[in-house]
């Protein structure tokens, strides 16, 4: 006689949890999740919360539930970004907004990636972006005058490349999903969001060379910001971002206007971008529910094709009664 302990102890969270399995998989999921001694129980356990089918089946090696959850990170660098579009003068409010986004990036890499020399590369491109960064904001331009420019152009480019990192894994990782959750509208939703901040970056090395490129309504916006004893203008994260997003939805207010060749090229591409961006991910994911729903669905014809269209189990029945 088989008595079961309260479900706070293992034995009873494997009867809880076996409940949710499939019957193929309960059985060879009870005799690990009864055994005390199981050096693998909690990683079982987070397999089946997950629903993690080759964990809970026993496979060889056990994996560990590992999926990035789309919509924390979507509003996690929503916030960013209006954290540093509304910040203004405030250095520290747009540093803030800054760190957000950094941060939000490492903790999409850690879940995303898979391979420990992509991590690797992604943590050493967030540490050099990051770091940097925080000696600009000390304003150390009184100390190193010489250094400061080629340190701000090294910077951009880290961010740069930092960021369409992240845009790469996330997308490739949404273009090849099996199925369509709401997780992955969420991601597709990331991704546009990523896609802005790319060309705000973009833009920003564009004012390095040419600060005018970029026509910024005096009334509206607050004057340039001053790197290196005036010799290198520039406009803050924030301008940039909001002029970012405004040419990517194709909105265009009129306050902020491409004032160069280049800028009118680079705004023009954004806006192309943007709606290309919106169909491509509809047609996937079209494509990819279209495509499941008829996986699902062949098995079924697939077995009435075989039994001359009579379902398995009634025949067998029928031809029972007929003996």
């Amino acid at each position: 006689m088989t008595v079961a302990r309260p479900i706070g102890s293992r034995a009873g969270s494997g009867l809880f949890l076996q409940s949710f399995l499939p019957s193929s998989a309960q059985l060879h999921v009870g005799e690990i999740l009864f055994d005390p001694l199981n050096k693998h129980h909690d990683t079982i356990v987070a397999g089946i919360l997950c629903g993690n089918e080759q964990t809970v089946t026993g496979s060889s090696e056990i994996p560990i539930c590992k999926e990035p959850n789309y919509l924390c990170l979507t509003i996690s660098l929503l916030a960013a970004v209006v954290l540093t579009t509304s910040a203004g003068t405030e250095i520290s409010l747009a540093t803030a907004g800054v760190l957000v986004a950094a941060l939000t990036f490492i903790a999409t890499a850690r879940f995303v990636i898979k391979s420990k020399r992509q991590l690797f590369l992604s943590g050493l491109l967030a540490l050099t972006a990051l770091l940097p960064f925080l000696w600009l904001v000390s304003q150390p331009q009184e100390h190193f005058p010489d250094l400061i420019k080629g340190l701000y152009v090294l910077n951009l480019a880290i961010w740069l490349l930092f960021t369409s990192y992240i845009t790469i894994i996330v997308f490739r990782s949404i273009m090849s999903a099996k199925r369509i959750r709401t997780n992955e509208i969420y991601g597709a939703i990331y991704v546009y969001l990523l896609i802005g901040i790319i060309f705000a970056e973009i833009f920003q090395f564009l004012l390095v060379w040419n600060p005018a490129a970029i026509y910024f309504d005096p009334g509206r916006f607050p004057e340039p910001l001053v790197i290196r004893n005036n010799s290198l203008l520039t406009r803050s994260t924030g301008d940039l971002l909001y002029y970012s997003f405004v040419t990517l939805g194709t909105v265009g207010y009129g306050d902020v206007t491409p004032a160069s060749p280049a800028a009118r090229s680079l705004s023009l591409i954004e806006a192309v971008i943007g709606i290309m961006c919106v169909a491509t991910m509809i047609a996937r994911f079209v494509s990819i529910q279209t495509n499941a729903e008829g996986r699902s669905f062949q098995p079924e014809h697939a077995d009435a094709g075989r039994t001359g269209g009579i379902d398995p189990g009634l025949k067998e029945s029928t031809d029972e009664k007929l003996e």
